[in-house]
């Protein structure tokens, strides 16, 4: 197996598997919140690869600015990790494709600019943070409140989550009880 200069190694169909911490780091999110951050982002976005196989897209970022990285539903890749890329010139699917091509202009988005938009895609959060494990079909549903159980009459929004087992897959909005139950 041959590798290239940067350390990539060629995958099927033109992937390749980079070695991320080299020319950019990635931050890997779920495509449902990825994809409202990019409108937030407003053209200021650099290169985006999108993954089919678990529905996620991979932001490259400046290497080494993700170091500390810590915000619910995003994975900072670093030096230590790799990413499959698609090929140069792939931009529709089916498997791994660009959504925004580097070939197009900008490789990185800034990482700070990257944050804000997830954090502001992932919207306000209530102090008491719903606990994720013990929920039932009723509360991902909407019908009872994430934090209390009680059925919902008005409610206010928590924000998005996932889990990696369990009901909450899927980005799921969760919502409250109005006014707070807690």
């Amino acid at each position: 197996m041959t590798t290239h200069p940067t350390g990539e190694i060629p995958g099927f169909n033109g992937t390749r598997i980079a070695p991320a911490g080299v020319t950019w780091d990635a931050v890997r999110v779920p495509r449902f919140l990825g994809l409202q951050a990019l409108n937030r982002l407003q053209g200021r976005e650099g290169a985006i690869a999108m993954d089919t196989s678990d529905r996620s897209m991979y932001f490259l970022v400046p290497p080494g600015t993700t170091t500390g990285w810590s915000l619910q539903h995003s994975t900072a890749l670093g030096e230590t990790n790799h990413v499959v890329l698609p090929a140069d010139d792939k931009e529709t699917p089916p498997g791994p494709y660009w959504l925004i091509s580097p070939r197009r202009g900008r490789l990185h988005t800034n990482t700070d600019t990257l944050r804000t938009a997830l954090q502001a895609a992932l919207g306000p959060r209530d102090p008491n943070q719903p606990d994720l494990d013990r929920l039932r079909f009723d509360q991902i549903q909407g019908w009872n409140c994430a934090l209390c159980g009680a059925r919902l009459y008005q409610d206010r929004s928590l924000g998005i989550f996932r889990t990696d087992s369990g009901l909450l897959q899927t980005p799921t909005e969760l919502w409250a009880c109005a006014p707070k139950c807690r």
